[in-house]
């Protein structure tokens, strides 16, 4: 219950907290120093995002030493009764190290406190080692949790699935980088068994990450999508959001939430191609062949049995093989056939001399742009990354933007990095000696860079 001074108009709850939902901090501190009543009522916003991090500034009051320093803003902000207003907590520890279950053991009483938890993010959690003892960890929030960011989760498919699903009422996922797969394995640990799952009917956050070269990765990727298109349930999932994932898996997270599916987005550099771009210390792109059980170039997706899809956002931005893209491309959008499909986004690659069989590709893009753009209420936009001349327009990108259909989306020619003989325009003139000036050391280093990039062909 929230005590108001005297004489101060008193205001039902589910007001209070719906004007206070469209401040800012600023606003709530200012708030909070006006009376005891503003300050009772804003006490549960300004506390309801904890961000236990080296960076997050806590640990002013405490010096005590351990393994996790950042773990001690628990205690700090239990002491003063704030836990119970925490809504979203995010544990991101400075070290590359797991996070285990013991090394929450002295922190348990305090996260019992936090009964109004719903947006978990935690990075290097070692799911083994929690799987077997849920309720007593996370027995405070387990029932609360809508939404949960696992970042570099340390387990294989079955044991980050398990934990993943004790939480019943969970609507949203994020997992990114899976990494320690067969660490895990090696290492052991409890096999559970999946019997039932949480509704899982909002957002799912899938990113492998782009400097992942690892086949252990990439089949612990596999493995996840695969295992969660098969959960007890079933998914329900609105949007997906799938960022460099290497398998071919991806079509059974698809088609597993077609009757729901109404968003989706694409990122990655190996639709329509069969190789990584690693990038060097100078920012020199090494092509390799991927290792990942010798897998073709990606296969296009199917969304012909997906009635409610509205919007597809596909970004080909880091991929190299800009014909392979637009083979891919083409195939995938002509499966779009749903009556309610109202946006369609696509980043395009750069390509700066387009041969007749890129040519022969991207036209075929623009034949199933052509029947998208007859639908009514459909939007379409191709976004550049970078500018390009009005007359080079209808030879380098064959698509159908002059006729305005689809819209043009590019950056300004004043913000564009132009490319002198194959180096960042910024880059050159920063190279440039000054007269009457020594060379400074940025001077120096874009000298170099220049020269670095014409042994390697630009």
């Amino acid at each position: 219950m929230v005590i108001y001074d005297k004489g101060l108009p008193s205001l039902p709850d589910d007001i209070i907290c719906e004007i206070f939902d469209l401040l800012d901090i600023k606003a709530l501190k200012s708030c909070s120093l006006t009376g005891k009543a503003l300050s009772c009522s804003t006490k549960p916003f300004l506390h309801r995002t904890l961000n236990l991090t080296h960076r997050s500034g806590i640990l002013q009051e405490s010096n005590a030493p351990g393994r996790w320093n950042e773990l001690e803003g628990l205690p700090i902000l239990g002491k003063r009764g704030l836990l119970q207003h925490i809504r979203h907590l995010s544990i991101v520890l400075s070290t590359h190290g797991p996070l285990f279950a013991h090394d929450l053991e002295p922190h348990i009483q305090h996260l019992h406190t936090l009964t109004n938890l719903t947006n978990f993010k935690v990075s290097s959690l070692d799911t083994p080692s929690f799987v077997p003892k849920m309720e007593e960890y996370f027995g405070a929030f387990l029932g609360t949790l809508r939404s949960l960011e696992l970042e570099f989760p340390r387990g294989d498919h079955e044991q980050i699935l398990y934990f993943i699903c004790q939480f019943p009422n969970l609507r949203d996922l994020k997992i990114n980088d899976v990494n320690g797969h067969i660490n895990s394995m090696r290492n052991g640990g409890p096999r559970p068994d999946i019997k039932t799952s949480p509704p899982l009917d909002g957002t799912l956050d899938f990113r492998l990450g782009i400097y992942t070269e690892s086949e252990s990765d990439s089949m612990g990727a596999q493995l996840i999508l695969s295992s969660l298109a098969a959960l007890p349930s079933g998914l329900k999932f609105r949007t997906l959001k799938v960022s460099e994932c290497t398998d071919n898996n991806l079509q059974l997270l698809v088609d597993a939430c077609a009757p729901t599916l109404e968003r989706m987005e694409l990122t990655g550099e190996q639709f329509g191609a069969s190789f990584f771009t690693k990038w060097s210390v100078f920012c020199s792109p090494l092509s390799y062949n991927s290792t990942v059980s010798g897998t073709p170039p990606y296969p296009p997706l199917n969304f012909k049995r997906h009635p409610r899809l509205r919007q597809l956002e596909i970004n080909l931005t880091r991929g190299e093989d800009t014909e392979g893209a637009a083979r891919w491309l083409s195939e995938t959008l002509s499966t779009v056939t749903s009556n309610v499909f109202t946006e369609l986004t696509i980043h395009v690659p750069p390509f700066h001399t387009a041969s007749e069989d890129q040519t022969r590709a991207w036209n075929s893009v623009d034949n199933v742009l052509d029947r998208l753009s007859q639908c009514e209420g459909v939007t379409l936009v191709v976004k550049l990354q970078h500018w390009v001349e009005e007359g080079q327009i209808e030879t380098d990108f064959p698509l159908m933007w002059r006729n305005g259909r689809v819209t043009l989306d590019m950056p300004s020619p004043y913000m564009e990095d132009e490319l002198i003989a194959g180096v960042p325009l910024s880059i050159w003139l920063a190279a440039q000696p000054r007269e009457g000036r020594p060379p400074s050391i940025g001077t120096l280093f874009a000298q170099e860079f220049i020269h670095f990039a014409q042994i390697n062909g630009g």
